[in-house]
């Protein structure tokens, strides 16, 4: 059975060449069907077990508000969701009435009008004149009568989505300073409920100056809208709105973390089992009984060598998990500022999968592979996780150009998944091939490859010199300094002390080693005070 303790690509034979007599595509084929395999089955078949939410699993600020205009947007949380809906109808007293903000700026500066009408005007931000306070007497100038105004309208503050989903109150926003400018009454009961934008896109009459400052007024006061309302939810841990936001992205990148982990050790061990029953299939008579039989032994075997794997195993579900809780933190940053797509998901997990693998590999490498090895087994790695990415993509097309064609929704999803995985299985061939093919490869081959066999013909002679000079058969010294190697890899590996006793007994008997106690037992030799252990 393959061993796939490097990871992803583990069991890849770094010297691939193809037989002559063989198609090129097959060959390619009998060296990487593992990691196509295994790709495939975790990304288009164990992946429908991890459902992607449109718009990912935390409400962003982004994505509530965009839930008006987008219909595939929903709540993730029943609570905001709640909130939003008993946020209550909108009441221009909230904003207006005795004990607000705006109130109070309106009576100081009516007061102060008072004490002295010819100084203590105040300026149109929007017209640049100054502005009296003539109250509700009959024949007024409504150009010259001063009037407080929300820049960002009361309403439209009231009804955000993002303004509820951070906790704050409709008062404390559109009474702020830097919402509220003074301007002209007619001007403000022209403009009515509509958002300044909306105000100048109808009255295209305006003068331009006019325009331009309304606008400046506006960005000056989005802004500063904007900057609260992302720090209280973002930012502020004093407000629990906040904090439930960090407490729903933890949930969602630990439960992703966990599913992405099952995800992998159940792809791994679905390839052990897989390649187990192909090969006793192959080894098989051929008939009915014999095929079945096969199949069990088959599987027996994929369990044992599962089990004798399992430090792999945990690794791919500690890679798994890891990938999955950097997944689930990228795709709530992302919709921060875009809205995301279920495909966008598969497509952020994959990425992070063979990122992780990749650099497993390359920085935590538990055998002794050479650093030329260790970088083509990651850029296979990253080879195969591109391949599924683009299969991917090719999987959401597809099925966009079918849902306009008039065919049976299960024949549709049929076709779109066997066009990704095509695609996959294709572009990971294509890929790997020119990895072991292509000039960077050839690149680290004649760099590292020839100090490699260098070093292998020097410990050659080294070896051939010892045995003429202690007089040894050299086909015996090698057969020794191989087995002598091996066993320390698996000393190194082994978990307690009784396999390492068991290891070395083999080893004293299959090397043919004197016994260290003569002949006697180890209590008799500890009881003879003369005796020296020797090796």
């Amino acid at each position: 059975m393959p061993d796939f303790k490097d990871g992803f690509v583990g069991n890849i034979n770094n010297s691939f060449s193809a037989d002559p007599d063989e198609s090129v595509l097959d060959a390619l084929f009998r060296e990487y069907e593992h990691v196509i395999f295994r790709s495939i089955i975790t990304s288009f078949g164990l992946d429908i077990f991890i459902k992607d939410q449109y718009g990912g699993d935390v409400d962003t600020l982004h994505n509530v508000r965009a839930m008006d205009s987008d219909p595939q947007l929903k709540y993730k949380s029943g609570e905001n969701e709640a909130a939003y809906d008993s946020r209550g109808v909108y009441s221009h007293k909230d904003v207006e009435g005795l004990g607000t903000n705006f109130q109070t700026i309106k009576h100081d500066a009516r007061a102060h009008y008072v004490e002295d009408p010819r100084n203590n005007t105040v300026q149109d931000a929007y017209e640049d004149r100054p502005l009296h306070f003539l109250g509700g007497s009959k024949g007024r100038p409504t150009d010259k009568s001063a009037e407080l105004d929300h820049v960002i309208s009361a309403k439209s503050i009231h009804d955000d989505r993002g303004r509820v989903l951070a906790g704050l109150s409709t008062a404390e926003l559109a009474d702020a300073e830097d919402n509220l400018k003074w301007t002209n009454e007619h001007l403000n009961k022209s403009m009515g409920a509509d958002e300044i934008p909306d105000y100048i896109e109808k009255h295209p009459e305006l003068p331009a100056d006019v325009k331009a400052r309304m606008m400046d007024a506006y960005a000056q006061s989005k802004a500063t809208y904007e900057k609260t309302i992302i720090t209280a939810y973002y930012f502020d841990f004093s407000n629990p709105h906040c904090r439930q936001f960090y407490k729903q992205a933890a949930e969602s990148a630990a439960n992703r973390g966990i599913q992405m982990g099952i995800r992998q050790a159940a792809g791994f061990l679905i390839t052990e089992l897989w390649f187990s029953v192909k090969d006793a299939i192959r080894n098989s008579d051929g008939t009915f009984g014999g095929i079945c039989t096969a199949i069990v032994d088959g599987l027996k075997v994929g369990v044992i060598e599962a089990g004798k794997n399992y430090k792999a195993l945990f690794g791919m579900f500690g890679e798994g998990v890891l990938s999955g809780i950097l997944s689930s933190i990228t795709s709530t940053v992302t919709n921060m500022f875009v809205t995301t797509g279920a495909n966008a998901g598969r497509i952020i997990r994959q990425g992070w999968a063979s990122t992780v693998e990749a650099t497993a590999i390359l920085f935590f490498n538990d055998k002794d592979q050479y650093l030329c090895d260790r970088m083509t087994s990651a850029a296979k790695v990253l080879a195969t996780g591109a391949s599924v990415i683009t299969g991917t993509v090719v999987q959401e097309q597809v099925s966009i150009k079918l849902s306009e064609i008039n065919l049976p929704s299960d024949l549709k999803d049929v076709i779109s998944v066997f066009s990704g995985t095509l695609c996959t299985g294709l572009m990971s061939v294509s890929l790997m091939f020119y990895i072991d093919n292509g000039p960077f490869t050839k690149f680290l081959t004649d760099v590292y490859g020839e100090n490699t066999r260098r070093l292998q013909e020097q410990g050659m002679l080294f070896k051939r010199y010892c045995a003429e000079l202690e007089k040894i058969d050299i086909g015996r010294l090698s057969w020794e300094a191989d087995y002598i190697y091996g066993l320390y890899l698996r000393l190194d590996s082994a978990d307690n002390q009784q396999d390492i006793n068991t290891l070395l007994r083999t080893a004293v008997t299959d090397l043919g080693l004197p016994s260290v106690f003569g002949g006697y037992t180890i209590d008799e030799r500890m009881q003879d005070k003369t005796w020296v252990l020797k090796f």
